[in-house]
């Protein structure tokens, strides 16, 4: 099971199952959890030094997809997820969509 390092999380995730159920099981873990605004911009984390990049690897983020503009494609599904962050090789997300 993965334990991050750190948890950083939009308070409207409690309002998602999968959310709750994130937030509840790292904390239950003692993981240190922190509220963020919102999850393109956590300043927490870009005010750390390069140096810290290998530990920010094992952070989890969870953060719920303001828009939801989804691509049609007919070659392998029916719709392409949105794009979600340049980031996504950097940290583990959790997006969860509202629909």
């Amino acid at each position: 099971m993965f334990i991050p390092s750190e948890v950083y999380y939009e308070e409207k995730a409690k309002d998602y199952f999968l959310g709750k159920e994130l937030i509840s099981r790292y904390e239950k873990l003692n993981v240190p959890m922190f509220v963020i605004e919102n999850h393109n911009n956590i300043l927490e984390m870009r005010s750390k030094q390069n140096t810290d990049f290998p530990k920010m690897k094992q952070n989890l983020i969870i953060g719920i997809r303001k828009t939801h503009k989804f691509v049609p494609n007919n070659k392998i599904s029916d719709f392409l997820v949105p794009y979600t962050s340049s980031r996504l090789y950097c940290y583990v997300y959790v997006l969860l969509f509202g629909l």
